[in-house]
């Protein structure tokens, strides 16, 4: 007889960084506060792009 124990699975998440109007993606799943800064540069260098256009995507990593 044999005894199955249940593995607990550990999920951690990373985060994409896409912007629908001038269609960049990020080249690297990243943490989430490296994601936020990332973000936050894509502003501030971006021609026109929004925080409306920018999407965190969550992954699981």
């Amino acid at each position: 007889m044999h005894l199955w124990s249940k593995r607990s699975t550990v999920v951690s998440w990373s985060y994409i960084v896409v912007c629908k109007k001038c269609g960049y993606i990020s080249a690297e799943k990243l943490p989430e506060q490296e994601a936020k800064d990332l973000r936050r540069s894509h502003l501030e260098g971006s021609h026109g792009c929004t925080i409306s256009h920018i999407t965190l995507m969550k992954v699981r990593t």
